[in-house]
């Protein structure tokens, strides 16, 4: 088992215990997109990749069915754990609209270019450290 399919395992397992699913939500695709099923709970969408993005991973698409509740900060804190264990050095957020916008800034992320955020692995996981 490849890195990639690795992480794509470790983000099912993180989501079907989250949210409860028995079956498979994540599959990778052949150019290493970790795609979640659209469910009526999750809808998620990331890129990883070694070489081609200064960011990854990157969070194309996250949207979770109850909002303002800790699910975005949670699978981020999730995220950046499994990032750090597979030597990513910054997690990104593409596109943004309101939501994720407000998420990005809340969790430390800077602006790229207004619609782009970025963030370090290792700051990430200190400002988790610091609100315990």
């Amino acid at each position: 088992m490849n890195e990639y399919e690795e992480i794509r395992t470790a983000i099912d397992l993180y989501l079907m215990k989250r949210f409860k699913y028995r079956l498979s939500l994540v599959y990778l695709t052949p150019d290493n997109v970790v795609a979640c099923r659209r469910t009526s709970r999750v809808d998620l969408y990331l890129r990883i990749r070694r070489e081609e993005s200064l960011f990854p991973p990157i969070i194309a698409r996250i949207r979770f069915k109850k909002e303002r509740i800790g699910n975005g900060t949670n699978f981020v804190r999730f995220l950046s754990k499994t990032a750090l264990k597979y030597g990513f050095k910054h997690i990104g957020i593409e596109s943004t609209n309101e939501k994720s916008k407000a998420l990005a800034e809340k969790l430390g992320f800077y602006s790229i270019d207004g619609s782009n955020y970025a963030v370090s692995v290792k700051n990430l996981l200190s400002s988790f450290q610091d609100k315990r």
